[in-house]
């Protein structure tokens, strides 16, 4: 999307030319500016200064905010929607902060100590990084206004902020303690971060690194981006179904329980005060804080550090570390009941190592929690109880407790009375799906989304009608919609055989996509669970595009599916074989093709294909046994929780000879 304003020009289209090499303009007394052409090498060029009310803030800033939001809010959800990488590059930079942390880390009295990665030694920041406080104390004044004006957010906030003080994360200081001339001083702005759906700290205070200062610069923009040391959402999720027992656990204030070299913490200074009529005061952050560039590469690293230094007196916690955590956020399971407690007491232990702590314990089996203080564990409020509803949400995903099931429904009811198209997209961009277990309904979303765009109307316009009628009936369609339970584990604890099988499928009109299934076989039956999917719409263009290239482009996404998903089970699944499907017999001559008679295009895709999948056989499936055919075109979200080919694919499937499976 282009925010930028569109270029001036006469009302003839002709381009102006300024007539002379500077002007000066004032408006209303209001101090002027000037404009003045540059002779340079490479042409001339147009500089100089803005006027002052300009850098005011302003409507057209505030709606320019809501935009951002926005988008970030649909870049997540875009996010969810890829299929993660396989491969990671390592740029400079990255390596370079590596190489900081190993150099200066700490772990001393059960608690680490880390430094800011910057890109520039310490004592050279300070006549780069510019003066902050006063931009500082104008964003604090600001949110002491929002603040006093809903006492229940101000208690909320000034609660947070004398916990931080009382467990030692932060400190009051005097500001004239500081010599800004010889030592780098940097103030973060900071505001509050709401979550409805916690059940222990519903806000939170977030720290902005990224406010620029009189120079222009950041403390963010000085800081090193250190790499992903983790397992992606994607990996953690498919693991996560794979075990008779689980327990589920988060580590508690993870960033604030690693300390900041106290060479370093001047650069993390907020304001605050509890009554306007007080002065202001200083505090200085001692841990690692939300909100900076290095932040959660420090904090997740430091949890490697621990994984690497104690792997062989805690093996199993050390494979939970690196293989079943996702920032602060675990999930475990296992088929063995006492392999659990060992790795729930291991965890618990090589944690303690490193000054962490766990709490909102959750387990399917009740014994698994008998140890763990109740002060430690997940809590249900009583309008749960009394209704029996043990869900929670791990990842993002709705669990219940008890029954073992992932739990899709409907979002929140949307308003019919406000139709625009910000409200549209924001609601969009709320679905959370991110294996893809609902994707025949997401399709029909990002399908309206894609006419919202093609329409070109502003943010706050209402939609012409028959994408209002359209988005009216889908809302309405999900609301109806009963809750789709999916149960969590996939048993494969005794013997049996596993084959990963996908299917690919494109529609003309509407979207392409891709599932997989794990086909396990156990004691002569077989069985298939969808394990995950992908959907993409289909591009605009001109002439459109074929239905065989849309079909290549469906086996292409499979192919880059197949691969992470492979990737991702073989740490506790034997893979037997793999087998991918598709219904357009014109895709499968051309990936038997010799890549030098096929068209560029075709060509292109046909070498990711392979090299992808390897020697994976390809297959045809008839299109009324293609499970991918409900993404191409949609699912009515009442239809979605009875349909039998979308949960456990094809009967071909689950038939007891498996040679019905390679003929089919």
């Amino acid at each position: 999307m282009n925010l930028s304003s569109p270029a001036a020009s006469d009302p003839h289209g002709s381009q102006q030319v300024l007539p002379t090499a500077s002007c000066h303009t004032t408006s209303q007394g209001s101090p002027g500016f000037e404009l003045h052409i540059f002779p340079t090498l490479f042409g001339h060029i147009i500089g100089g200064g803005l006027p002052v009310n300009l850098s005011k803030p302003s409507c057209h800033k505030v709606a320019l905010k809501c935009e951002l939001d926005i988008q970030k809010t649909i870049s997540q959800f875009w996010s969810y929607e890829k299929v993660p990488e396989l491969l990671h590059e390592k740029t400079s930079e990255q390596e370079l902060c590596e190489h900081i942390f190993q150099g200066s880390v700490k772990l001393e009295n059960n608690h680490f100590q880390v430094t800011l990665p910057l890109k520039l030694p310490l004592e050279d920041i300070n006549g780069i990084l510019g003066e902050s406080f006063h931009l500082a104390l104008k964003r604090f004044l600001n949110l002491e206004k929002k603040l006093h004006s809903n006492p229940n957010l101000f208690m909320q906030y000034q609660r947070f902020i004398h916990e931080y003080l009382s467990l030692n994360h932060g400190h009051y200081m005097d500001i004239e303690l500081y010599d800004i001339n010889k030592q780098a001083t940097y103030y973060l702005p900071h505001h509050a971060v709401i979550n409805e759906n916690s059940s222990t700290t519903r806000l939170r205070c977030v720290f902005d690194a990224s406010m620029k200062t009189d120079k222009k610069v950041s403390l963010n923009s000085l800081q090193l981006n250190g790499p992903v040391v983790q397992k992606d959402l994607f990996d953690i999720l498919m693991l996560f179904r794979f075990g008779k027992y689980t327990f589920t656990t988060d580590i508690k204030h993870m960033f604030r329980n690693i300390k900041i070299d106290p060479k370093f913490t001047s650069l993390q200074n907020i304001l605050w005060r509890d009554n306007p009529s007080e002065s202001i005061k200083c505090i200085r952050l001692d841990t690692v804080t939300y909100g900076l560039k290095s932040s959660s590469y420090l904090a997740t690293r430091c949890l490697k550090e621990l994984a690497i230094r104690y792997e062989n007196l805690y093996p199993l916690a050390s494979n939970i570390i690196n293989n079943h955590t996702y920032v602060d956020d675990i999930l475990y399971t296992d088929h063995d009941f006492n392999s659990v407690i060992t790795a729930r007491n291991q965890l618990r232990e090589i944690l303690s190592l490193g000054g962490f702590h766990t709490h909102k314990w959750a387990s399917n089996n009740k014994s698994i929690l008998s140890d763990i203080p109740q002060t430690e564990q997940q809590h249900f409020c009583s309008l749960d109880l009394q209704k029996e509803n043990f869900d929670m949400k791990a990842l993002g995903l709705r669990i219940n407790v008890i029954d073992d099931n992932f739990i899709i429904s409907s979002p929140e009811p949307f308003n019919p009375k406000e139709i625009t198209k910000r409200r549209i997209l924001s609601y969009i961009g709320r679905f959370y799906d991110p294996m893809g277990f609902a994707s025949p309904i997401i399709v029909t979303a990002k399908v309206i989304m894609q006419k919202l765009w093609l329409q070109n109307i502003d943010w706050n316009s209402t939609p012409p009608l028959n994408i209002q009628e359209e988005w009216l009936q889908f809302t309405a369609d999900l609301l109806a919609m009963e809750p789709i339970k999916l149960s969590r584990n996939i048993d494969i604890s005794e013997n049996y055989t596993a084959e990963l099988v996908g299917f690919a499928d494109a529609s003309s009109s509407t979207a392409y996509g891709c599932c997989v299934y794990l086909r396990v076989n156990k004691l002569g039956n077989s069985n298939a669970y969808l394990l995950c999917s992908k959907s993409r719409i289909n591009p605009i263009q001109k002439k459109g595009m074929t239905v065989p290239r849309l079909e290549l482009n469906a086996a292409l996404l499979l192919s880059k599916l197949m691969a992470k998903t492979y990737d991702s089970l073989k740490l506790k699944v034997k893979i037997k074989d793999v087998h991918q499907f598709s219904d357009s017999k014109i895709v499968l001559a051309w990936i038997d093709t010799e890549l030098m008679q096929l068209q560029a295009y075709i060509a292109n895709r046909v070498s990711v294909i392979r090299q992808a999948t390897g020697a994976w056989s390809w297959l045809y499936v008839n299109t009324k046994e293609n499970p991918a055919d409900l993404i191409s075109r949609g699912l009515k979200p009442g239809e979605l929780n009875r349909c039998q080919l979308w949960w456990n694919g094809p009967q071909f499937l689950r038939n007891k000879i498996r040679r019905q499976l390679l003929n089919s």
